[in-house]
């Protein structure tokens, strides 16, 4: 054990101070020299105090200047979540993430017109800091089918007023969609559900957020440039602008009805105008799980007049809802879509809705949530005779377009299916809250798409993911 001169020259002082009556009986022996004279009893203690006042005031100076060098220090921090360097007094941080996921993509009885691929579907890292209540996060999207898919996906800064009273801008996830707004690493599925085709992915604007009640209720107001549906958006496209508005309430979260602290219900909307033209139409096209686009309006590059585009109001209506009791959870997520659409001198207000319910049971025992994913008891491990966590999932949904849309000519009925239909399972092997499988199947039935208005080929899709959270 180390110990410091300070702490044994007190001691040794200590000691002398002790041993006081031994210098007193010594007082009346002969001085060793006859020119320095032997100190009296007084004298020598006063020396002594002297002494151990001065070292008691070297160790004071000693203790600030380590509190004051500590003080200075920052603190870095690696673990699970991910690489953190924060000030010694807690105002700056700067924080670095990432995620990874690597998929396989496999259609059965598709006559051999779709691809089969491995696929970096998802990276992204994730920068992120703060100083005080100002803070920012930047995440690029390095993943994809090509290099062409490389994009900005979070790009905002955020002021914090109070718990009640947040503030942020830039580009972000606008508040529409229950399986939109969940965090991309939480996701029970490989790819997300119908619901998602009838919502912006990401917009530009700025968002006043909060929640309240003690997190009870969360609430969400910002004016955006106004995405068009499933589109990652960039830059702005005329002058109009959308106002969209969510609330969502737990109203049992803090009650003792501990079956119904999991039930949330809420609401969000949009309201808006999209005035495209032929060249940038504002109208979004709708994906299958098997992320194959089976729905787009008429386009015409030869003819520009016989290309159809968004020309009015726009308005989403979006009813949400999830339950999450222990193992078990179900979320259900509705969209309605109305919007004025122009395609040579025929304009009309079509309207397309989109259905997702998806339930989630793990297997293990863990308790499933909306926020932060499976965590499993034990992690995986061979050595250890332990086998991490496993969820089993199911899910419904659909994607219906307006009638209007074929009999008006703003779409084919032989290139462009009316409806959508899918119903899967999965399960999640969670190795880790760091990383997880998944191995999902989707079968899709359509209404119309195929050539002469038939129903398009149904689409079976099989999908496997390895994913690593950080």
């Amino acid at each position: 054990m180390r110990i410091s001169h300070t702490a044994l020259s007190l001691g040794a002082l200590a000691a002398a101070v002790a041993f006081t009556p031994a210098i007193a009986s010594a007082q009346d022996a002969p001085a060793t020299s006859a020119d320095t004279p032997a100190l009296t009893q007084d004298e020598r203690i006063a020396r002594l105090e002297q002494e151990l006042d001065t070292l008691k005031r070297q160790r004071e100076l000693d203790q600030e200047i380590a509190t004051s060098t500590a003080a200075k220090t920052p603190v870095a921090a690696l673990d699970k979540k991910g690489l953190t360097f924060t000030s010694a007094d807690g105002k700056y941080a700067f924080g670095l993430n990432a995620q990874v996921n690597v998929d396989v993509h496999s259609f059965s009885n598709d006559g051999g017109t779709l691809r089969d691929e491995v696929v970096g579907r998802l990276i992204r890292p994730t920068f992120s800091g703060r100083a005080g209540n100002a803070s920012f996060r930047f995440t690029p999207e390095l993943g994809g089918s090509s290099s062409a898919a490389a994009s900005i996906v979070d790009a905002y800064v955020e002021y914090k007023f109070s718990d009640a009273v947040q503030f942020r801008g830039g580009k972000f996830k606008s508040p529409l969609g229950l399986e939109r707004l969940q965090s991309d690493a939480d996701v029970i599925w490989t790819e997300r559900g119908h619901s998602t085709n009838l919502v912006p992915n990401r917009d530009v604007g700025y968002q006043v957020f909060g929640t309240l009640f003690d997190n009870a209720v969360e609430y969400q107001v910002g004016l955006f440039n106004g995405a068009a549906d499933g589109v990652n958006l960039n830059n702005d496209l005329d002058n109009q602008k959308d106002v969209v508005y969510r609330v969502f309430a737990q109203p049992f979260l803090n009650s003792s009805v501990v079956f119904l602290q999991g039930f949330g219900i809420g609401y969000a909307g949009s309201d808006g105008k999209h005035l495209g033209n032929a060249t940038d139409t504002q109208l979004g096209s709708y994906k299958t799980p098997g992320q194959q686009t089976f729905f787009k309006y008429k386009t015409d590059l030869v003819t520009p007049a016989n290309t159809a585009f968004s020309n009015g109001k726009e308005t989403r209506s979006n009813p949400q809802a999830w339950f999450y009791l222990n193992n078990f959870g179900i979320l259900a997520d509705y969209v309605e879509v109305e919007q004025d659409v122009t395609v040579g001198a025929t304009s009309a207000r079509l309207k397309n809705t989109a259905l997702d319910v998806s339930a989630s049971w793990a297997l293990t025992g863990e308790n499933v949530n909306y926020k932060g994913g499976v965590k499993p008891a034990k992690d995986f491990s061979l050595k250890n005779d332990t086998w991490g966590a496993v969820e089993l999932t199911a899910r419904y949904g659909y994607t219906d377009v307006d009638n209007d849309a074929f009999t008006l000519g703003f779409a084919s009925a032989s290139s462009a299916a009316s409806k959508a239909t899918s119903t899967g399972f999965g399960i999640g092997w969670y190795w880790s809250e760091n990383l997880k499988l998944l191995a999902d199947y989707d079968q899709t039935k359509f209404l119309g798409g195929a050539a002469a208005g038939a129903n398009r080929r149904t689409e079976n899709f099989t999908s496997g993911r390895i994913q690593f959270r950080y």
